[in-house]
Parts: C-alpha cells; structure tokens; sequence
C-alpha cells in the first residue's frame, strides 16, 4: 500500500507542477474602436467595432485628458465679400465659392483656426478652413482672407440653398 501510495503522490505533483499557471495564459480583450453608423442623404456607411487580444500583463492605457473648448477670439469681425452660388453648372455639377475677409481687432498677434457655419439646403454644417488657408496666424489689427470652391456632383444631392451663418476664429495658442 505504502508503494501506491507514494505512486499516486508522485503523479498528484508532476500533474499539479506540470500544469502551467493561469497568469501565463492570461488574456484580455480591448475594443481598439468602437462600432459606430454613418447615415447621410446619400447613404449609411457602417464603421465596425475593433477588438484586440492582449496579454494581462499588458499595460493599461493612460487615461485621456479632456480637451478644452478654444477660447474664441473676442475682438474680431468678419465679412462675406463674395459669394457665388450655382446649384447646377450644367455638366451635372453644382458649384459654391465665397471669400471671406476675417479681421483681429485686437493688440496682440494669436494663432488659431477660423471656423465657417454654413447652412446648405436647411441644414448647418460647420467647418474648418485651417487647410485651405493662410489665416492660421493674424498679427494685431490685421486681416486675413478665407476662399473657398467647390464643385460637387449632383449625384450626391441637389443644392437647393447655401448661405454662411457664423465666422469664430478659435485660438490655439
């Protein structure tokens, strides 16, 4: 008896030595991305979710800090010195193109990014014109000048009606 007895022993402590720890075979998952829908006039378009396996060991993210509203510069005027509409140019496309001449009123030089509210066809649409302008730096009591033209198929929709709403210029620094 004493010779099984140490048989089952021998084999109870290879078994539970020859078993690898949980802890190494430790997995978590992360959603890299989270699934979200798109719908527009012309379509829905599906974004699915991202996941990824990761080892638990794996450091956790640092936390995302919350980004500030940019201060909106106070001493500054805007006008709208042309605008051109033409919601059909005959060869199947619309056309919209305005020049906007934006002013710092203020003393001091500031960097930032004008922003132009549109409504197009009674819906408001906000936009930056950060990379089709040079105005990303006004110096004190000057002025800059926005462009903007596009031409857009009406296969993606009729342009019904088109004006600007509102001018900010948010300051980055």
């Amino acid at each position: 008896m004493t010779l099984f007895r140490k048989a089952l022993l021998s084999f109870i402590l290879i078994f539970i030595l020859s078993c690898s720890s949980s802890e190494e075979d430790c997995e978590k998952t992360i959603i890299v991305q989270y699934g979200f829908t798109i719908s527009s006039p012309t379509g829905t378009t599906i974004i699915p979710e991202i996941s990824q396996v990761l080892d638990c060991d794996f450091p956790e993210p640092d936390v995302a800090e919350t980004i500030e509203e940019f201060q909106r510069l106070n001493a500054f005027s805007y006008e709208v010195t042309e605008l051109i509409v033409i919601p059909d140019t005959g060869n199947n496309f619309s056309s919209v193109s305005y020049k906007i001449t934006i002013s710092n009123l203020s003393d001091a030089n500031v960097k930032g990014i004008p922003y132009v509210t549109t409504r197009i066809n009674n819906d408001s649409f906000t936009s930056t014109s950060a990379n089709t302008s040079n105005c990303l730096e006004l110096q004190a009591n000057s002025s800059c000048e926005i462009t903007y033209d596009v031409e857009s198929s009406l296969n993606l929709g009729s342009l019904t009606s088109f004006e600007i709403i509102d001018v900010n210029y948010l300051i980055t620094q």
